[in-house]
This record gives C-alpha cells, structure tokens and sequence, in this order.
C-alpha cells in the first residue's frame, strides 16, 4: 500500500470518527433540548417555569404518597406557596405550607371553578399529573392572588382627581412597590391618566392590540397584567407585577425559557464540536507536522552536505525504534523516508565519485601536461641545437631533427584535438549525416588498416562478418577512430599473445546491429571497468611510456551516443573483455531526408 493510499484511509477514518463524534453530539444535544422544551412545557401551569421544572423532577412517587426535595419545599415557602398532593377521588394525602382557608379535599367541579377563576378563590392554583405503579396522583400548587386581590382593592377603593392625582388604598402603594410592579389609570380611548412606579419604558398610550398583546403574551413583556374595566365611567384600572424574577424593562425583551435552552443546547454542541476539532488538529499537528517538518531538517541537511538522518539528543533517529521498525507516525511516510533515504545515499555516493573524480581530473590532467611536455621538450632541445651558432649541421641532421619535430609537433596536435572532442562531445555536438554503407567491408578495410600500425601484429586481429549484407547510415570518420581507439586499447594493454575478435552481428528483427570486440587478455578489476569509459580516467599509469591522451575511450563513449548507439564493456580480471557497440534501430528513409 503506498502513502497515498494510506493517507486517504486515515484521512477517511478521521473524517468518520469526527462525523459520528459530531452526529452523536447532535442526538444528545437534540434530545436534551427536546426533554428541556418539554418541561417548560410541562411548568407552564406554574407562576414560576423554574419552580415548575423543579418540582415535575424531583417529585417521587412511593407507596406513602409524593416525595418532594427539601430544598424545592424550601423555595416553595419562600414563594409564599403551597404544595399538596391528592388522590383519584380529590382528598389530600400530603400538603407543605397549606394555609388555614385551603380545603382538605376537593369535588371536581369545585377544584375546575377555583382552577378557572369562576368562583372567589384567593389563590392562584396550578396542578400537574403523575401515575405510579397504577395509582395517580395530582401534585397542585397554589400561590396567593397578589395581582387580582390588589387589582379588586384598586378597582374598588381607588380614585383619582385633578389636585390630588392618583388616590391608592392604604398598604396598596407600599406593596404594589415592594413587589416592582405599577398601576395605571386609563381613559376610554386608552390613555393615561395616571400612574404609580410606572417603569420610564411602559407606554402612556394604548391601543387595542398593544393592551390585548400584553395581557395574553404576558410572559414575553415580562409582566403579568390584569385590569378592571368601569362601563359607567369607561376608566380602565391596570395592575401589573413582574412575570418572573427575572429581570425585564417592560418592553418584553426577557429572554424565554426555550429561547435560553435552545442557546444552551446549540452553543454547547458548538463549543464541544470546537474543542474536539481542535484537540482532532493538534493530534494531526503531532501526527503529520512532526514527520514533516523531520522530512524537512533531513532535506536541509541534505543541502549542507550532512547525509545521514536527523537524531534526538540520544542519537537515535527519530524515525525508527532502537530495532530499526519505522515508529507508527512515520509509517504513513515511509515511502518519501524510503526515497530520501535513498536519495541521501546516492548523494553521498555522488559526493565520494565527486570527490574521486576531481582525484582523477588531477592526476589525468597531470599526465596530459607530462604528456604535452614530454613532445614540447624534444621540439624545444631541437630547436636549440639547430639554432646554435657554434655547430654546423649537416643537411642529412637537419632532416632527421626537422622529421622528430614533426612526430612530436603531430604527437601534440592528437593530444589537443582528443581534448577538444571530448569538450564537444560533452556539449551535446551532433554527429554529420554520414553515407549509406555496407558494414562487412567498411569494418573489413578498417580493420585492416588499423592493422598495419607497427605497433600491431596483424595475426592478432581476427575478424568474423556477418552472414549477410548489413546496410547503414554512419558518419564513417567517427566509427573509424572509434574502431581505432577501442582497438588500439584491447593490443596495447594486453600481452603480446593476446588474441581481437571483431564481430558483426545482426538481430533477428533487422532493425539494428551489434559490433563485438573481445578479446582472451588480462581482462580489468571491477574499478576499471566500471570507470572504463570515464573522461578523467586512466588505467595506465601516466608516466609510461604508452603514447596517448587517455581520452580515447570516453571519446568513443561520446561518438557512439552521438551517433545513436551505445557501448558497453562486460570484463574480469583473468577472464579477458568484450568491448559492445549496439545500434538498436537507424532512422528510416523518411527520416534521412
């Protein structure tokens, strides 16, 4: 599986995890805002929804009839309310804080008329359901009638007049204050008359709805409103105290119990989603940031010349455990760690080659210089003699001092020209279009005029054609003296007894050809061979006497790439070397023109 495979499974897992994560946390979330919504619900019946909430939770039903918390009886009483708790036929089994002038049971119609308002009851009376084990129970809460009671007072015993104002019962100021709630006085058309502790933000004009708004939807204005209307004088009386003990401006702008839950609930789900997220990206960060930017020390290592891989202060590599197994962060990058691994032993390798080369370019360049010196010196002593007052030479010395100036001045010449092809050759210089020839005779007379070298015995080459006509397009110069280099190598560097085999061998599918040279000599060590072809290279020492450059194999490398082909060299110490010029195809007609 390489890492792009990998990364996809984890990236996809990862993605599952948090859509599962998110999608739970979506359900518990919903399910809590559900359940939240429904108690509210449930508590509408109660003055208070917190009160109510409370007490639909934390009432049990037991074989002795409704437990309640102490606490919650505790806010109960502060409330000024009451608890009690009856059975199917309406008597009370249990009761908390139940003043004097509540009754002990109740007959249906008469617990509908005190709960509907229909028949003078001083208190307000909320009750809720629950069923245990088969029995059910009515919880009923009450809570004086502040608001009717001052409104009926008010009503009743109120006045108002233009010297003295807004004229309240006794005790009705200071209560109506104490609770934070205001009176207004309005006229028929539904303007103020008058007012007591009226907040700055309640209007002094009313409209039809604006009033119907705010007695229906009390909740949502904050105030619970009654009034009384006079059909003699059309004054309107209006008795308002706060709906909760929240805190409100009148306006309606506090906040509703659903409102608050659902704010809850999201914001909740929101926060808990954006921890998750970003503990899932500091995991990633530790996960993946740390194996890259490794990757990316490694890297810059590998640019200041430091190959091996970053280590902890202990010297282990971070990548690996003491037994050498990637550690689980780093497997999903072992492919890039793999090919930087690799790469930085091909640097290190490039860099010792480097370094090996640059040895060789010295000593190679010091053999040339030996090997230009050598010819410049004897043109040199020559021309000394020859220019010396003291002597006379005869015409016969002369000739023969002219005639060694010339070998060592064309000596010269061979030299600079294989170092200039060599420069050319490595700039990318394109072989001539060469002539159609067949390759049997051209290497035949080539073969043979390579021969006639004194240096050569001719016995020493032997030359094997191919069975039939082989037809190419080479630029002959260069085949020439790439014949001649690779020839002139396998007799000079080998015992005298050493036995060229030149072949020329065409493929089955016609589509190229083969020139073999071997031969049964010393053969080269690993080092040589693999350097045969190198330009700054020497198998020889350079302080032989074996005339030459040094050049003539990376020479030859260079003209047969240039011409399309390639050459290859297969040796063993002992075991001699065949030397392997391969053209895999030549350019068709069309091509050629």
């Amino acid at each position: 599986m390489n890492m792009k495979h990998r990364l996809t499974i984890r990236f996809i897992l990862q993605l599952a995890l948090a859509g599962v994560v998110t999608l739970l946390l979506g359900l518990i979330s919903f399910f809590w805002i559900m359940t939240k919504l429904s108690d509210i619900d449930s508590s509408r019946i109660f003055p208070s929804p917190e009160l109510g909430v409370k007490i639909i939770e934390s009432s049990t039903v037991t074989k002795e009839g409704i437990q309640y918390d102490a606490e919650l009886l505790k806010q109960v009483k502060q409330n000024n309310g009451w608890l009690q708790s009856l059975d199917e036929d309406g008597k009370v089994v249990q009761s908390f804080n139940t003043p004097s002038d509540v009754p002990k049971s109740y007959l249906p119609g008469q617990f509908v008329s005190y709960f509907t308002k229909k028949n003078s009851f001083p208190y307000h009376v909320y009750f809720w359901v629950k069923e245990r084990d088969g029995q059910i129970f009515s919880i009923v809460y009450g809570v004086r009638d502040e608001l009717g009671t001052l409104l009926t007072k008010v009503a009743t015993e109120g006045s108002v007049s233009s010297k003295e104002g807004l004229k309240l019962p006794a005790g009705v100021a200071e209560q109506v204050k104490a609770l934070g709630g205001y009176i207004q006085l309005l006229d028929s058309n539904g303007m103020e008359l008058a007012s007591f502790n009226k907040p700055d933000s309640v209007v002094n004009n009313y409209t039809l709805q604006d009033l119907s708004l705010r007695v229906v939807y009390q909740e949502q204005y904050g105030f619970r409103i009654d009034s009384s209307y006079n059909e003699e004088t059309g004054l309107t009386w209006l008795v308002a105290l706060p709906y909760s003990n929240g805190s409100n401006d009148g306006k309606g702008t506090q906040m509703k119990e659903e409102t608050k839950v659902l704010l809850i609930g999201i914001g909740s789900t929101f926060l808990a989603l954006m921890v998750i997220f970003i503990l899932l990206s500091l995991w990633n960060a530790h996960r993946f940031g740390g194996p890259m930017l490794h990757m990316l020390a490694w890297l810059d290592s590998l640019g200041k010349s430091n190959y091996e891989e970053p280590r902890d202060r202990k010297g282990i590599t971070r990548s690996r455990t003491r037994k050498g197994r990637w550690r689980s962060r780093y497997r999903v990058f072992s492919d890039v760690m793999d090919s930087i691994q690799t790469l930085s032993a091909t640097l290190l390798r490039d860099d010792e080659l480097r370094k090996q080369n640059n040895n060789y370019r010295e000593e190679w360049i010091s053999g040339i210089t030996h090997d230009l010196k050598t010819p410049l010196s004897s043109i040199k002593g020559y021309a000394h003699m020859l220019s010396e007052d003291n002597y006379e030479w005869s015409p016969k010395e002369v000739r023969k001092f002219s005639r060694i100036m010339l070998e060592k001045s064309a000596h010269m010449d061979s030299l600079i020209n294989d170092l200039a092809m060599t420069y050319r050759l490595s700039a990318g210089v394109e072989a001539p279009k060469g002539d159609r020839i067949e390759l049997n005779d051209w290497l035949r007379s080539s073969l043979e005029q390579v021969a006639m070298n004194p240096s050569f015995d001719r016995s020493r080459i032997l030359f094997v054609p191919a069975n039939k006509d082989v037809m190419v397009q080479l630029y002959t110069p260069w085949l020439e003296r790439v014949v001649m280099n690779i020839v002139a190598n396998a007799l000079l560097h080998n015992p005298p007894q050493t036995l060229l085999t030149v072949s020329l061998l065409e493929p089955m599918d016609q589509k190229g050809m083969t020139i073999t040279f071997s031969d049964n000599g010393k053969g080269m060590d690993e080092l040589s061979a693999s350097r045969l072809f190198d330009r700054y290279y020497r198998g020889t020492d350079t302080s032989s006497m074996l005339e030459g450059s040094g050049l003539g194999m990376a020479i030859s490398r260079g003209l047969v790439e240039a011409m399309g082909g390639e050459i290859t060299v297969d040796t063993a110490l002992g075991k001699g070397t065949t030397i392997r010029l391969i053209w895999s195809s030549f350019p068709s007609e069309k091509e050629k023109e």
